[in-house]
Formats: structure tokens, C-alpha cells, sequence
């Protein structure tokens, strides 16, 4: 049973990435929800889409997505959460840096997540206790246990530009003692790119749920390490920072940015 779910659920995400190559009209499909902030026609697409193929998958389930004017956080059923366009200002771009996340909480524990890249056709898979996988393929962590091999990856929290001048003196910190710094717009790909070993460790200080769920299940299977800022442990009803990485430069990067829960 849980096969197909994974397969049905990977078949109807995939379908859904077919949204992400309709041409966006006029500025009529773009609306804003607050400063640096939008949702497209696409996000509303994939989220309906979505939304009727996992009640087909699953009927006695809940679900959370970033677009629904309302929800509420609630584990007593299996509870999928989407953020239907992750990296939305990328994809207004046609910048092709963006995905979808999907994840289904069970008893209120994230138990399976997808990242999917259309553009790229790559699909990040986790199921708890079974691994990580990109496009079918096992994946894992890097084997960096030193700060000053790593590409660190990190989010601006553009939504709230009070807190961009702490953001960007923590990122000069992380700067000065890693290899290099990038920063790409879709939080889900980044933390699926820490579990791939194409960065070591990504942080981020204020995110929502269906930000990040989808890719702490696909990190942790593929061995790295999910926390808060400071170390602490995600309770995942509660927006908040964010630090992933293969779990070998953990403490250290909690040691620079760390003041922040």
C-alpha cells in the first residue's frame, strides 16, 4: 500500500509540473500578497490539480498549502502539505530555479516528502526510514567535515526586509570561513541540494511549513541534519529558522548563527 502511494503520488506531482511551463499572461496572473511576495495562476494550477489527485490517493487526509485562504494545523489524519511553486518570484523570472514540495505528515511526524524541478526533471524523494533518492537513484550527504570546503547555501527572508542586515552580517560570517556563499530562491531546492551533496548547508531565518517540510524528510534520509538556528529541534506547526546540512559541520555553523532560534 505504501508503494503506491509513493508511486501515485510521485505520478500526480510530475503531471503537475506540466503547469510550470504555461506562459504567464498579463500582469493580471500575478498578484501580490505583500512586499516581494506573489502567487501566480501556476501555484493556483498545481495546487488544485494537487489537491484533487491526493484525495483520489488518499481520502482521509488533511491538507495545508501555502495558496488556501484557510487552514489549520491539524495531525489527526495524515496531513499532506504543498507549497505548489516554490521559488515564485524565480519562476515570474523564468529564471528556472523553482519546485514543488510536497510532504505528508503522519501522526503529525513529516514521514514522506518530494521536491520536484521540472526543469530540470529532477524528483527528490524520501520516504521515512527507506532513503533519499534523486530521479530513482539513492543519494547522500557530503563527506565535507570542514567549514572552509563547503558552499553554503542561505535564504534572504525577502518577505521582511527588517531582518536583512542580521541576514547578511551572519552570511559575511558564514562567507569568511567557508568556501563560498550561494543564494538561489527556492528554499525546497536548496535543502534538497544539501541531501544530493551539492551544498553542505543551507540556512534560512524565518520559514513557513510547506518551505521546508518536504526537504528535512529528503536531508535526514540522506543523512544530514535538520534544526533550528540554534540547534534546537523543528517543531513543524511553528513558522521559524532553518539550518540544514550533512550533519558533519553542524555544530559549527550553529556556533556562528546560532544567537537566533
Amino acid at each position: 500500500m505504501i508503494k503506491d502511494i509513493i508511486k501515485n503520488t510521485e505520478k500526480a506531482v510530475r503531471e503537475a509540473g506540466k503547469c510550470f511551463f504555461t506562459v504567464l499572461g498579463d500582469e493580471k496572473s500575478i498578484i501580490s500578497k505583500g512586499f516581494a511576495n506573489y502567487v501566480t495562476d501556476t501555484d493556483f494550477a498545481v495546487q488544485k490539480l494537487m489537491m484533487e489527485e491526493l484525495k483520489e490517493i488518499m481520502p482521509e487526509s488533511n491538507f495545508i498549502s501555502e495558496e488556501l485562504d484557510q487552514y489549520s494545523v491539524k495531525w489527526d489524519k495524515p496531513t499532506w502539505v504543498l507549497d505548489p511553486v516554490d521559488g515564485t518570484t524565480n519562476y515570474m523570472y523564468q529564471y528556472r530555479h523553482s519546485a514543488i514540495s510536497l510532504a505528508l505528515f503522519v501522526d503529525g511526524s513529516p514521514s514522506m516528502g518530494i521536491v520536484y524541478n521540472p526543469y530540470l526533471d529532477e524528483m527528490f524523494t524520501a520516504f521515512k526510514g527507506e532513503g533519499a533518492f534523486l530521479n530513482g537513484e539513492r543519494i547522500a550527504v557530503s563527506g565535507n567535515k570542514k567549514l572552509e570546503d563547503c558552499l553554503i547555501g542561505f535564504g534572504t527572508t525577502p518577505y521582511d526586509r527588517s531582518k536583512a542586515g542580521l541576514t547578511f552580517d551572519i552570511t559575511e560570517k558564514v562567507f569568511l570561513r567557508c568556501r563560498d556563499v550561494r543564494r538561489s530562491g527556492s528554499a525546497a531546492l536548496d535543502i534538497s541540494y544539501v541531501a544530493c551533496g551539492r551544498l553542505d548547508g543551507f540556512y534560512e531565518m524565518n520559514l513557513q511549513i510547506w518551505d521546508y517540510a518536504a526537504g528535512m524528510v529528503i536531508l535526514k534520509e540522506a543523512g544530514g541534519i535538520c534544526s533550528r538556528w540554534n540547534g534546537d529541534e523543528i517543531n513543524p506547526a511553528n513558522p521559524g529558522s532553518i539550518l540544514g546540512s550533512n550533519g558533519l559541520v553542524h555544530k559549527e555553523l550553529v556556533s556562528i548563527i546560532g544567537d537566533i532560534p
